[in-house]
């Protein structure tokens, strides 16, 4: 191991009480941030001193698994074999210690409690946390996982996402009124079909589509526009042609491993964010189509290029049926382009997915109207401030989360909530 990683996870080691524990083995991985960006993780693998030998490839009751940031030298994750841990007390806190645990947390990630993030509801011995500013929760969000055993002690820490500190905010007084909010949420209302598996059979169910409204009104933003940012591209582009490319298509093999070596964690810090131009997006279109003329020649006109997204090393194009149904399940292609030279490398078909509900009863036809459903759902709509990242002005900006946790069946009139389907 490079001496700068052995003094890092030495330090941490230290820090979190391990004295009694040795270094077995590490590796070191890559993990994605906000689109385009990326870190390196240290992981590391700490066994009690006293364990018993066990099969290579597994750890005994006790071991601490130590995922630390290389650059930011933070700890991201903490990890004790079937809850069961030997670090010296005192190192963590303890389950009675919410004060403690929050301080404890602050010091370890180096943010603010009530500035950067706020504590959800608890469940038993695991507490739960998110990324908000000034308790206004932030998208693409943060987590923070602590979880306690039976005694008491600490077993689990995590911390993934991204947590802004309140200059990357954007501050404006949040002026969504409920007409607006209605009027968002009935134009997101769909008429959908889901597959019952219990009955197999389809049920139509009118539902809205979860969605952020700018706080000045201007801009409707879905969850994918906002997670994926300069990264993701929409497109709906119906592909057609008029021949097909006799050129055998030979996939091959996409490696999205996120294994790295420590020459590549310790020469890339690069923080620079990566996007698809009007160049990436042209090339890319060009050759999708020739990937279909090449292994669907007779489905012109059949297929839509709804998506680019850009993930690492390649550009994955997301195709939908140019003819979609209400059915919430449908057919689709992914195809995993080369980024640098926008060769078509391998693709997903899942068409085996449709196989599945194949036998299923088809839905039965709606009685109910787009209106009459809404007017059932409207009391059910909820908007929530947000900070949404912006990537044009790379800050975060204020939006209204508009969404519907209840669904209505279009046949009977009866409001469901959704996650009973």
């Amino acid at each position: 191991m490079d001496n700068k990683l052995e003094k890092l996870a030495k330090a941490t080691a230290e820090e979190c009480g391990l004295s009694n524990y040795f270094l077995k083995r590490s590796h070191i991985f890559k993990e994605s941030g906000i689109p385009g960006e990326h870190s390196y993780l240290l992981s590391t693998e700490w066994f009690p001193e006293d364990s018993e030998p066990m099969d290579e490839e597994l750890n005994p009751p006790g071991a601490a698994v130590i995922d630390i940031d290389i650059q930011t030298e933070k700890v991201k994750r903490i990890i004790f074999v079937q809850d069961v841990s030997f670090a010296e007390e005192g190192s963590f806190p303890n389950l009675n210690q919410k004060e403690e645990t929050i301080t404890w947390i602050e010091n370890i990630t180096g943010l603010e409690f009530g500035r950067q993030f706020q504590l959800l509801p608890t469940e038993g011995t695991t507490m739960h946390f998110q990324a908000a500013v000034d308790n206004i929760p932030v998208f693409p969000t943060g987590v923070i996982n602590v979880e306690f055993n039976n005694e008491g002690q600490l077993t689990l820490f995590s911390i993934d996402g991204n947590f802004p500190s309140e200059d990357a905010i954007h501050w404006e007084p949040f002026a969504l009124t409920t007409d607006i909010v209605e009027s968002v949420a009935k134009e997101q209302m769909q008429l959908l079909e889901v597959p019952l598996e219990s009955e197999e059979m389809w049920k139509s169910i009118y539902s809205a589509t979860s969605v952020f409204l700018t706080n000045d009104v201007k801009k409707v933003i879905t969850f994918e526009e906002a997670e994926e940012q300069a990264a993701y591209v929409k497109k709906q582009i119906i592909m057609e042609w008029e021949e097909a490319i006799k050129d055998p298509f030979s996939p091959v093999e996409i490696d999205l491993s996120l294994e790295a070596t420590e020459e590549e964690a310790l020469s890339d810090h690069s923080t620079s964010k990566k996007e698809l131009d009007k160049e990436d997006e042209e090339k890319a279109t060009l050759e999708i189509k020739r990937f279909l003329q090449r292994v669907y020649p007779d489905d012109s006109g059949k297929w839509m290029l709804h998506s680019l997204r850009l993930q690492d090393s390649y550009i994955i194009a997301e195709l939908l049926p140019a003819e979609r149904g209400r059915r919430v399940i449908d057919r689709k292609l992914q195809v995993y382009l080369d980024s640098e030279t926008y060769t078509a490398l391998n693709y997903s078909d899942f068409d085996s997915l449709i196989e599945i509900f194949e036998h299923f009863s088809p839905a039965q036809t709606p009685v109910l109207t787009k209106q009459q459903a809404f007017e059932l759902l409207r009391k059910h709509v909820e908007v929530t401030p947000v900070y949404v990242y912006s990537q044009t002005e790379d800050k975060y900006i204020l939006c209204g989360k508009i969404d519907c946790s209840y669904g209505v069946d279009a046949v009977s009139g009866k409001v469901i909530p959704l996650d009973q389907l």
